[in-house]
């Protein structure tokens, strides 16, 4: 991987960056797709490993539509109660592809409803691209619940809202302290 990495937010340390999710090449993905079709929408998606610039890497491809009350694609992972720890002030993500905005959307334990989260705008572009989130950055959405890290239980990359060509890859993915 290339450690002369394009970052957004706040400057972290490399030792500070706690990898829950390291692309490997030849070991299966432990990200997952999901689209509006568990709704009735018509948005379509792959998902595949590849290599991109140089890394291996989960590719999200398709387009979303906004027919039939549509308009959304995702990759989630899921977290595990024992890859959390309240010493963690944030999140980072690694994420290279079409030059388009996506969604980071995070889910915890308190929150009842598929269409509540906490949210992220991500400025995607074509080169690897280092996202430093810190909590207090993610912003609830169709929720009155504060974000408790400690019951973090999926973090998804979203194409939403829009229609348009999907082509998002992330390669490392994780906390920080």
């Amino acid at each position: 991987m290339n450690d002369n990495i394009k970052t957004h937010g706040p400057a972290v340390g490399a030792e500070q960056l706690i990898d829950i999710y390291n692309s490997a090449r030849h070991e299966p993905s432990p990200w997952s797709l999901i689209s509006d079709q568990v709704m009735g929408g018509v948005s379509s998606a792959t998902q595949h490993q590849e290599e991109r610039h140089y890394s291996p890497c989960t590719c999200l491809v398709g387009r979303t539509s906004l027919d039939n009350n549509g308009g959304f694609v995702q990759m989630k992972l899921d977290i595990e109660p024992s890859e959390l720890s309240a010493d963690y002030k944030g999140l980072f993500i690694e994420l290279a592809g079409n030059a388009h905005n996506y969604n980071l959307h995070v889910k915890t334990a308190q929150l009842t409803r598929p269409w509540q989260s906490f949210r992220y705008a991500l400025s995607v572009e074509p080169q690897w691209t280092r996202f430093i989130v810190p909590f207090a950055q993610l912003l609830a959405h169709r929720t009155e619940a504060k974000l408790q890290p400690a019951e973090i239980k999926s973090v998804a990359v979203v194409a939403i809202g829009q229609e348009f060509d999907v082509d998002v890859c992330v390669r490392r993915f994780g906390f920080f302290i």
